[in-house]
């Protein structure tokens, strides 16, 4: 898989999904974002020598009310934010599985396929050339010296030395260098700051396959493949596993996860983890209404856990219309998560893991996932042939419409409207001195593609369905379409 390095204005848009982080700017020469005078006496209450308040009180010291409701978006009003109607009108109970479901397991398991990485080192170490610069946590400009220190500890010298099957031990992010401190670009314009933290390039599951390439130098971080991203992880959250094992479990029966947040225990009733959709797990048994699995300590030991069987199923599920209310359900609760941040989705993990149970494999990055499948390309056609061309040839919980930095799912019409499923952080505006800003929404919605454009400062360049550059059938043989009519070009399945 190869890492593009892309422009920032082309992917932080919207909430957009990437799992390849673009290059952060050099620092800016300015004074800082904000600046607090000492209060001597420590009270951390405002006064004349603190107007500050947040500068060193403790929050239960803050006598702050704070806002409970942004303004209202029409659409979000307008619509209900569920999934039942939209499908009990526009979804299908398919009695076939799709030839993309036939290939899923080859997907899933291709970590542990690799004899070595299946990238070159200086392509996998691409963000230590592209990140000299940005903000810190503290909204500061970091030192180049803090980079310095990354490059050596990313040891990419040792690239490719350990080249181990691993298993996953806990859900983890997955980080573009090997730290948990953020980088941002700007935190003072919007979409650069807070969540797009620069070094988020995805997460990966619990008990999911992965490879290992090496390890920092001080062994605490390692560099490693999954099925759809890499980058670095937390070496403590990672058990290497022999070929036995790897075999074992690609053997078995999988159970697919339907619901998040479900508690897993061992069968000493101590809680593992929680269950979240796109987890999959071997079976080792079932009775009565539980569902027994197989899962790994970091000594290669095989564990049991448990989980209540409303919350998985055995197999890849053929499409169908109860399974897909279960899990847009439980995707719609749902706040926004930058690259997966703080176990959350963003608009291509959530559209990924809602096709998991389905045994349908997509991209992690929104590029990649827009163009899977039989791709129709909106160009030179206006809005109003781009809503006839979705309304035409579109499939109600098939199709994927892409906007640079954007996915959103097409769950079919109502009242003539089409509509659209998406986690997304928030709405561009513009005030009439051209200030540029958000209104935030950050969370999963169903909304149409007028989205936001009731709001007084919204701004007219950036609604959805004008920069909505194609849709694609991912159910589809790869094919790329223009306008829905002409062929144009034959792609090899992503």
């Amino acid at each position: 898989m190869k890492h593009t390095i892309g422009i920032i204005s082309t992917l932080i848009i919207l909430g957009g999904c990437t799992t390849h982080t673009p290059p952060a700017v050099t620092p800016l020469a300015s004074e800082p974002l904000y600046t607090a005078d000492i209060d001597t006496n420590q009270s951390g209450l405002k006064s004349p020598l603190n107007p500050d308040p947040f500068c060193c009180a403790l929050p239960q010291e803050l006598d702050i009310k704070l806002p409970e409701y942004g303004p209202k978006i029409n659409d979000l009003e307008r619509f209900e934010q569920a999934m039942t109607p939209y499908v009990e009108k526009n979804g299908v109970d398919h009695d076939n599985l799709y030839e993309i479901q036939s290939t899923f397991d080859i997907r899933y398991y291709s970590p542990w396929n690799y004899s070595a990485p299946p990238e070159k080192a200086q392509e996998a170490a691409w963000p230590i050339r592209a990140f000299r610069g940005g903000y810190g946590s503290n909204l500061r400009p970091v030192l180049p010296a803090w980079f310095d220190e990354i490059s050596i500890q990313s040891n990419f010298e040792a690239y490719g030395t350990i080249n181990q099957k691993a298993i996953t031990l806990k859900w983890m992010d997955i980080r573009a260098l090997p730290t948990d401190k953020p980088l941002y670009k700007n935190p003072s314009q919007p979409g650069e700051g807070y969540p797009f933290d620069l070094l988020q390039n995805s997460s990966v599951n619990f008990n999911e396959p992965i490879f290992i390439s090496h390890t920092t130098k001080d062994g605490a971080w390692s560099y490693i493949f999954t099925n759809n991203a890499s980058g670095w992880v937390q070496s403590d959250g990672i058990s290497a596993i022999d070929n036995k094992t790897a075999s074992a479990i690609q053997k078995s029966d999988k159970v697919f996860i339907i619901e998040d947040n479900i508690p897993l225990q061992d069968t000493n009733n101590r809680f593992i983890a929680y269950s979240r959709i796109g987890m999959i797990f071997p079976l080792d048994h079932e009775e009565g209404d539980t569902y027994y699995v197989k899962t790994y300590d970091r000594d290669n030991t095989l564990k049991i856990v448990s989980l209540p069987k409303h919350s998985a199923h055995i197999g890849v599920s053929k499409i169908n219309k109860n399974d897909l209310i279960t899990i847009g359900s439980q995707l719609l609760k749902n706040t926004y998560g930058w690259g997966g941040m703080f176990g959350e989705r963003d608009c291509s993990s959530m559209i990924r893991d809602m096709y998991t149970p389905f045994g349908i494999w997509l991209p992690r990055n929104s590029s990649a996932q827009g163009h899977k499948g039989e791709v129709i390309s909106f160009a030179g056609i206006s809005d109003d042939e781009k809503l006839a061309l979705i309304k035409n040839k579109g499939i109600p919980f098939e199709t994927i419409i892409y906007l640079k930095g954007h996915v959103l799912l097409y769950i079919g019409t109502y009242q003539e409207n089409v509509l659209v499923m998406h986690n997304i952080w928030g709405v561009r505006t513009i005030d009439k001195s051209g200030n540029k800003g958000r209104t935030i929404i950050g969370k999963a919605i169903i909304s149409s593609l007028e989205l936001g454009s009731d709001l007084e400062e919204f701004d007219p360049e950036k609604k959805l369905l004008s920069r909505a550059e194609s849709m694609n059938i991912f159910t589809r043989t790869p094919l790329t379409l223009t306008n829905g009519n002409k062929t144009t070009s034959k792609k090899k399945a992503l």
